[in-house]
């Protein structure tokens, strides 16, 4: 006979039930579905976020929020959603909060620290920016973003150094090549400003402010054609963008180097 039915048969079917160790620990049916209502809030509000929409997308974080008060990443969503709308007090609240309920989240403390550059913060950015990448040393955004900062207080080879990384660590980063071509530029390395500037433009042909950048380091090269037609270029994006501003102020670049002043 089967040991098992033996020890049945020994002890009774209800005593050598009990006696056996449990597969799982059973979990209240109403955490599930709360966990569940969360995620699906969630996952509306990145979807509005994408389109667009962000005051429908912090409703959504809102009521995420309502349901797991203590929800890390909600407070990241609604943080990214209230920057991405224009405001930037709420943002930073909620990534102050994110923080506080934990305060060994690369992201939370990333974002924070983004948020203190926009806000003028350069110092309190770059402390933010150094401890995301002291816990995820392979933060791309977290390098790219220190060599901006790093570039504002006037620190360009740092600068350099970091988006170097944050290329590294991501070789089709486009933003970190257009940012290390400015860095570059200013440092005095045309040649390689110009490399980093060609690279955005393969890996973004949209991107109208690397051709535009590039244009103007082919000017003060004193390759003319070449320098107007990336000025050109750069004239035609930002107006098919709808960026009158830059496409007027493109267009003075071009006249000036058209007629050599």
């Amino acid at each position: 006979m089967n040991p098992f039915y033996k020890l049945i048969a020994s002890l009774g079917l209800m005593t050598a039930l009990l006696g056996l160790a449990p597969i799982v620990q059973a979990r209240p049916v109403q955490s599930f579905v709360a966990q569940a209502r969360v995620t699906d809030l969630l996952n509306q509000g990145q979807e509005k976020a994408k389109r667009g929409d962000y005051q429908g997308a912090i409703v959504a974080y809102n009521q995420a929020i309502q349901a797991n008060p203590k929800h890390t990443d909600a407070y990241i969503y609604r943080g990214l959603a209230h920057h991405d709308a224009g405001n930037l007090e709420r943002a930073s609240a909620d990534f102050e909060q994110a923080v506080r309920l934990d305060p060994k989240n690369a992201k939370a403390i990333y974002n924070r620290g983004e948020i203190r550059s926009d806000q003028g913060d350069l110092r309190g950015a770059i402390a933010d920016l150094d401890r995301a990448i002291q816990l995820k040393p392979n933060y791309p955004e977290a390098y790219n973003h220190r060599g901006v900062v790093r570039a504002g207080l006037g620190n360009l080879p740092m600068a350099v150094a970091d988006l170097s990384q944050a290329v590294k660590l991501r070789p089709n980063y486009t933003d970190a090549f257009y940012n290390r071509g400015k860095a570059r530029a200013a440092v005095g390395d045309v040649k390689g400003a110009i490399q980093d500037f060609t690279q955005a433009t393969q890996l973004n042909s949209s991107l109208a402010e690397a051709y535009g950048s590039r244009g103007l380091l082919y000017a003060q090269s004193g390759n003319r054609a070449t320098a107007i037609a990336d000025l050109r270029k750069a004239a035609q994006l930002f107006q098919q963008q709808g960026d009158q501003e830059s496409y007027q102020q493109t267009l003075g670049f071009i006249q000036q180097v058209q007629t050599g002043n």
